[in-house]
């Protein structure tokens, strides 16, 4: 390794090493404030509070769900739409959260399995994750970045650290957001689909069906995985041709 590379290599570690420690101390900061543990109604009074600024304080608190501060996202989602309303809480939500599932797979790129294990809460844990996504990555991430039961910024994380480039993370992202977005808003807000009578009914049909697919996703991992890369591959070449 010739001397330019090795201070590049130097400049981009310190940069790593910054921006984590920077990082580190936000999130410390906010667990001291309890801001970690707040229910949708306090996070409804703490943007309420803040004014003019408060759309750009709920895209940073929806950046931070999926990076550092282990809010659900459902929670976050549906205090914007007490505030906001469902169309602006559902396009703040989404630039928050995909911005921070970025952040996330970078610092899981850069950092490697010591960023990993302590998002994950230790190497033993970390581990546990990746014997679950092991030779089915893509539809696995996929229908867990699609559901309210994964851990987000965990997962982000790990994304890093697994064989999925940065396209196809992003490729998940796009779509696996917007749709999570969208049904949490139209079904868990209960102003679209009520909580009683006929809502109760589509509502367990809809957790029915995601049950199946998400079952059948696993079974066939490895059609679906093959087919997902076909599908990514012809992506990039037309980009390339273009």
């Amino acid at each position: 390794m010739n001397e330019k590379s090795k201070k590049s290599l130097t400049r981009l570690a310190l940069s790593v090493l910054v921006i984590a420690l920077i990082l580190l101390a936000i999130y410390f900061l906010f667990k001291a404030l309890g801001i970690t543990e707040l229910t949708r109604e306090q996070i409804q009074d703490f943007i309420s509070s803040t004014g003019a600024v408060a759309p750009l304080v709920f895209i940073g608190i929806s950046f931070l769900q999926v990076t550092f501060v282990p809010i659900p996202g459902m929670v976050t989602i549906l205090a914007g739409n007490y505030l906001f309303g469902i169309a602006l809480s559902f396009l703040y939500s989404y630039v928050g959260m995909l911005i921070g599932s970025i952040v996330a797979w970078w610092l899981g790129r850069l950092i490697g399995r010591p960023y990993v294990n302590w998002v994950a809460g230790g190497s033993e844990q970390a581990d546990e994750w990746l014997k679950r996504l092991k030779g089915r990555e893509k539809v696995f991430l996929f229908f867990a970045f699609l559901l309210p039961l994964f851990p987000d910024d965990l997962l982000c994380s790990v994304a890093g650290i697994l064989p999925i480039s940065f396209s196809v993370f992003m490729i998940m992202q796009i779509i696996t957001r917007a749709t999570s977005i969208g049904a949490s808003l139209l079904f868990m807000s209960g102003e679209i689909i009520p909580f009683h009578g006929w809502g109760l009914v589509v509502l367990g049909v809809v957790a029915v069906l995601i049950i199946i697919a998400f079952i059948l996703s696993l079974k066939y991992a490895d059609k679906i995985n093959a087919y997902f890369d076909n599908f990514i591959n012809k992506i990039t070449k037309n980009k390339h041709r273009n």
